[in-house]
């Protein structure tokens, strides 16, 4: 469920014993601990609700917690952190867990005991035991990122309850350069804000300059360089790149991710799919394809596909320690720009 549905479900008092949190939206995870933490008064809170860490408390020391009667209140809550052993991380001087006590324990939970399991990684290993036991009795609770019109509606009602508007060029702008994430288009919010304190309306110029551009629009900007053959512009890039200590290894990797959306978006295109379609199927937001779509439509896909390999072949020969990888990167530059 999403975090509006279990506000709703905790509101009508339909509670569950025992839910796993995944996703890694922190505005999201805040969210779900302190609607949880409102089912309690501050002194229940007090006496009744306890935080873990995983990595460093022992499984043991959670579930006796767990199983204790609540002291003058209802209910007892625990969360429990940072759970490293659902996932196949190793995890270095992190606590060595009894997992089979919380397998017992979700199969036969305390009915007056609330546990939150915060399993905000990027997977979980679904091949143990306990991931599946988790998945099939605990209440899922999903704290990923929002996409397309669920994202842009999200931050609309955030501007709106403080009586602000923003432009739709605005506010694709803001979703591209923070590549859909909440958390971040969410502080971002703040200065933009103050900035349009007088007309209430956020536009673009206020985004493009408030907004700090990261490091795959900045490598974007380079790509761009490189197709439109301007090999002095593409140059200047690569330079202020080395001087911020950003290694070609991440460059490579960066463009090769690009060059591989250009080369889906533009075989889609030609099949006759819509960009709306398009970002359905990929996942991505609708400007980051229409950018995409724009880009790709000028270049022919063998241009692209011929790229790619040569993007391939040079992380290999990066890695493989094939000749100076800052030397091999501005020779890529000098062959395709």
């Amino acid at each position: 469920m999403r975090i509006i549905e279990l506000k709703k479900n905790l509101k009508q008092g339909n509670l569950d014993n025992v839910y796993l949190v995944t996703g890694q939206e922190q505005v999201f995870i805040e969210d779900i601990q302190k609607s949880f933490k409102e089912i309690m008064t501050p002194e229940e809170r007090d006496m009744n609700f306890s935080n873990f860490d995983l990595e460093e408390v022992s499984l043991a020391d959670v579930i006796n917690e767990a199983i204790s009667a609540p002291f003058f209140g209802e209910r007892r809550l625990v969360f429990a952190q940072n759970p490293y052993f659902l996932t196949a991380e190793r995890v270095k001087n992190a606590v060595d867990q009894n997992t089979d006590l919380l397998l017992k324990y979700i199969q036969n939970p305390t009915p007056s005991t609330i546990m939150v399991i915060f399993a905000t990684y990027e997977k979980l290993d679904a091949r143990k035991k306990l991931v599946k036991q988790l998945k099939k009795s605990a209440t899922p609770i999903d704290a990923g990122q929002m996409e397309g019109p669920q994202l842009n509606r999200a931050i609309k009602q955030s501007l709106q309850k403080d009586g602000f508007q923003i432009e739709p060029q605005a506010l694709d702008l803001l979703v591209n350069k923070t590549k859909s994430n909440y958390s971040l288009i969410v502080n971002q919010l703040e200065k933009l804000k103050l900035y349009a304190l007088q007309t209430k309306m956020i536009d673009q110029k206020a985004v493009s300059e408030l907004v700090p551009q990261s490091l795959e629009d900045n490598v974007f900007d380079l790509m761009n360089q490189i197709l439109q053959k301007n090999v002095y512009q593409a140059e200047e890039l690569y330079r202020q790149f080395l001087l911020q200590k950003i290694d070609p290894i991440l460059l490579i990797a960066i463009l090769t991710s690009q060059v591989r959306l250009l080369i889906q978006v533009k075989v889609l295109t030609e099949k006759g799919l819509t960009e709306a379609t398009i970002s359905k199927n990929l996942r991505l937001h609708p400007y980051r394809v229409k950018l995409s779509h724009r880009q790709a439509r000028s270049l022919k896909l063998q241009q692209l596909t011929q790229m790619y390999q040569d993007l391939v072949n040079l992380d290999y020969q990066v890695k493989s320690g094939q000749g100076d990888k800052e030397l091999l990167f501005d020779l890529f530059i000098a062959k395709f720009a």
